[in-house]
């Protein structure tokens, strides 16, 4: 799955525009030194559909392409600003529950299934 990594500086100069909203884009990682997110083109790509201008969506199948498609990410943000940031976080959040729910459902349930069968 391809996407976007954000470091920790930019996503300072990031936050000092849009407020917090810009650290639940996507997971958080880190190493004990180097800190960075990772926001998923398939999210981004969720919520420039929801927003429905289609200058966006030409820009993303650029982002997509790009070798380093951090930079030209951040300028899509400061163009569409808050309302596009706010809905790569609600787009991140309903990926996050439906992995969780997923992941409910298939999980440990299965394997207990399989030890009551072999009893």
């Amino acid at each position: 799955m391809k996407g976007i990594v954000l470091t920790d500086d930019q996503l300072r100069i990031l936050e000092k525009r849009f407020g917090p909203a810009v650290r639940r884009m996507g997971s958080w990682n880190s190493d004990g030194t180097f800190g960075y997110s990772w926001v998923s083109f398939s999210v981004v790509e969720n919520a420039a559909q929801s927003i429905k201008d289609p200058t966006l969506i030409m820009a993303l199948s650029r982002l997509n392409g790009a070798p380093e498609p951090a930079v030209p990410f951040i300028r899509l943000l400061e163009a569409f600003g808050n309302s596009f940031v706010e809905r790569i976080v609600e787009a991140y959040r309903q990926r996050s529950l439906g992995l969780i729910s997923e992941s409910a459902k298939s999980g440990p349930h299965k394997s207990r299934d399989r030890k009551d069968r072999q009893r």
